[in-house]
């Protein structure tokens, strides 16, 4: 790879790991906790991928999702997107972790300059890259955005980020498309799932673009994806950087 973490111990047999969703933390995933992004940077995780959801009043805080995952995190349902005042104080009654938002991470990022966030926002992709280049232009470097679609690159690169990934999961086109499509594209990497990483089609990206894989636990599995499809990059929950 010629973009590698700032600090060698990021590297695991010459692929980057990230730290999926803040990172795994007392065995939980998909926090994206102060705790988790604590607990991470501590291990020697510098690139740490980051959920955000909106809040009903367009607010971002640091979540999966208002479904499955907030049921998760915080024991009950909830019909719809809550306010940010709702949220916030919910997150801090939390008895294990605080689930952050844009606010918190970008205050835990500033005395951190070793430190990547790469963003995963859902819906509203752009508005909310803006809003982050907007109201923390001096932590751009510090941003990773992940686009979904070939139709954001140009209008991310001129909000004035550097490193772009694209992410595949909302991306209807064809294989074929992708490799097309990203042909002139400056990125970091296309990140897919595992057996996308596979398809002979896909592999064809290794000419020009760095391939990451989303979400592996297993060492026998990241090392077999590194060596026989030469995937450089692994988001990861649980896998300890070494």
């Amino acid at each position: 790879m010629t973009e590698t973490a700032s600090s060698s111990d990021q590297m695991v047999s010459q692929a980057l790991v990230i730290a999926h969703a803040g990172g795994g933390y007392n065995g939980l995933s998909y926090t994206n906790s102060i705790e988790a992004l604590n607990s991470s940077y501590q291990t020697g995780f510098r690139y740490i991928e980051i959920d955000f959801s909106w809040t009903s009043d367009e607010k971002i805080v640091c979540l999966h999702d208002w479904g499955k995952t907030f049921k998760k995190l915080f024991g009950y349902k909830v019909k719809s997107a809550l306010s940010y005042l709702q949220f916030t104080e919910i997150s801090q009654q939390h008895p294990d972790f605080k689930v952050c938002d844009l606010q918190l991470l970008t205050d835990w990022l500033k005395d951190k300059p070793d430190v990547k966030i790469i963003t995963d926002i859902k819906y509203q992709n752009l508005k909310g890259l803006k809003i982050i280049a907007d109201q923390y232009p001096d932590l751009i470097p510090q941003f990773i955005p992940q686009i979904y679609q070939p139709e954001e690159y140009h209008t991310v690169k001129c909000m004035g980020f550097d490193q772009l990934i694209w992410i595949l999961y909302q991306y209807n086109g064809s294989k074929k498309s992708v490799v097309e499509l990203s042909e002139h594209m400056n990125l970091l990497a296309i990140s897919m799932r595992a057996r996308q990483a596979k398809s002979k089609t896909l592999q064809q990206l290794l000419k020009r673009h760095r391939i990451f894989v989303y979400t592996i636990n297993e060492s026998k599995t990241m090392q077999r994806l590194i060596n026989k499809y030469e995937v450089s990059g692994i988001y990861t929950d649980f896998l300890v950087v070494k």
